[in-house]
């Protein structure tokens, strides 16, 4: 056996404590046999529990660095903002409008849970009306994660069934638990199947049925954060940054301890009669004793040759504030959050606010681009289900989806830029250095609402408007014009 494969199999006592720190956000899955190893997705899961405790700083082993969690989840999520999707159909555009307009606060959410929990399945139900009136509503229900277990074909990729485990509780008067069971509902594309287990009361259990779907395919959809093609599940945004927020917490736990000694001084004294010293300075009850009591002593008497002074520590403070320092850079580095998103005390030495923002937008681009396919299908998967409602046949169920444009670039440096490019490009070409279709071309990348300069096949471009804004503007200097058939009159003159 050579040494290269005894290092594989056993690996050093350190390789092991890091790995078994850096992996504790991450629940165990199947491990399969060194001699047999099939082609199998990960099935392992983030640990949901402690993303949400460190998320909420509820876990007393990072308390004192898990507040760095929050900043780095809402920033990410608040930036990515809310999809909006148009549909050719007028009545299916309207209808999607109005039901996600509804659902903006449960979209900010699936942005929240997915990066920090890595999974999140989002559940369209069609309701009974809340007051017994209407003819129905629809409901997007955020299912937590631990209580699916999706079923998946290994040929297609898709979900064969779809099993969900709702936890439940029998509670006394006192609201004690006296008595915990689960109905599990399983979703398959013709089916749907609740079927509680014997612990559960006679009541619930009553319920139990087998009933078509009537959708005709599973009405949930799966927002996995950082997804793999190898991985079932997705990826905490906090997996990479525990070990840096074990780390914080550790040493200034360290730290706070430390300052108990560090902070309270203690008394020396170089002394010639001890005996002398004692008798001077405190009664005959604390020198019988040999209990002697310091507070409250704001002079001590002293003869000639003797000493006091006081004896301190030294705290380490200047070393471990470069730790912590260190640390919170590692922390910004790897969870990708800009400095300025964990508070005006923390000083941006290594950046301004502006250039911060430039890789924080492409991150917010990246992010914002894995969670396209889900949210498309998620309106999709809408559509179907309304035309089924409303008997309408849509043409497509596809929905085009858009964002909020994120500029990391400051107005008044833009403004700047833009000035300074028009300046420039119309001096070349007065100068003869530049052609006027290629000046425009260039600005246009810097002007997102220019049209091309000219373009043939379209009926507008950037040159007639130019020359629309010319023959308004001469008008306006002559006063004449300026009635009813002006455009038309602008039109023929074009």
């Amino acid at each position: 056996m050579s040494r290269l494969s005894i290092l594989r199999r056993r690996p050093s006592w350190w390789r092991r404590l890091l790995g078994g720190e850096i992996s504790i956000l991450r629940a165990g899955g199947f491990v399969a046999s060194p001699y047999f190893t099939p082609y199998t997705l990960d099935s392992s899961r983030v640990d949901y529990g402690l993303a949400r405790a460190l998320y909420r700083n509820t876990d007393d082993r990072y308390k004192l660095g898990a507040g760095f969690c929050r900043p780095i989840i809402n920033t990410t999520a608040g930036f990515m903002g809310t999809p909006h999707f148009t549909h050719p159909d007028p009545d299916a555009d309207q209808a999607l409008e109005a039901v996600f307009s509804r659902w903006t606060g449960k979209v900010f959410r699936i942005n929240r849970n997915a990066l920090r929990d890595g999974d999140v399945f989002a559940r369209i139900l069609r309701v009974a009306p809340r007051f017994g009136r209407g003819e129905g509503d629809w409901e997007l229900r955020l299912i937590p994660p631990e209580w699916v277990t999706p079923v998946v074909d290994p040929i297609t990729g898709g979900w064969q069934q779809l099993i969900i485990r709702y936890p439940g509780v029998v509670t006394d008067d006192r609201g004690q638990v006296i008595q915990r069971y689960t109905v599990t509902e399983i979703l398959t594309p013709k089916t749907r199947t609740i079927e509680a287990d014997s612990r559960a009361p006679a009541d619930v259990q009553a319920q139990n049925t087998t009933e078509p779907n009537p959708w005709g395919f599973i009405p949930v959809v799966h927002f996995k954060n950082e997804a793999e093609e190898t991985e079932l599940y997705g990826a905490s945004d906090l997996e990479p940054v525990e070990p840096f927020v074990k780390a914080y917490h550790d040493v200034m736990l360290f730290a706070v301890q430390g300052s108990r000694l560090f902070s309270r001084p203690k008394a020396k004294f170089k002394l010639k009669d001890v005996q002398r010293f004692l008798s001077d300075n405190f009664s005959a009850e604390e020198v019988r004793s040999g209990r002697l009591r310091f507070a409250d002593k704001e002079i001590f008497l002293l003869q000639e040759g003797d000493d006091a002074a006081f004896i301190t520590a030294d705290s380490g403070l200047e070393g471990i504030t470069t730790l912590l320092k260190f640390l919170f850079f590692c922390i910004v580095d790897v969870s990708e959050t800009p400095e300025f998103a964990f508070g005006t005390a923390v000083s941006s030495s290594k950046a301004s606010v502006s250039e911060q923002m430039v890789p924080l937008a492409r991150k917010i681009r990246r992010k914002r681009g894995q969670f396209e396919e889900p949210y498309g299908e998620l309106a999709s998967m809408f559509l179907a289900m309304w035309s089924t409602i409303e008997g309408r046949k849509l043409d497509t169920y596809q929905a085009d989806i858009g964002w909020e444009e994120i500029s990391p670039r400051d107005d008044s440096e833009v403004a700047t830029t833009v000035k300074t490019l028009v300046e420039g490009l119309a001096q070349a070409v007065e100068s003869g250095l530049m052609s006027q279709d290629a000046a425009a071309e260039f600005l246009r990348e810097f002007v997102p609402t220019m049209l091309p300069w000219v373009d043939p096949d379209a009926d507008d471009d950037e040159r007639r408007r130019v020359t629309r804004t010319m023959l308004l503007l001469r008008r306006l200097e002559d006063g004449q014009g300026l009635d009813a058939a002006g455009g038309s009159d602008e039109d023929e003159e074009l």
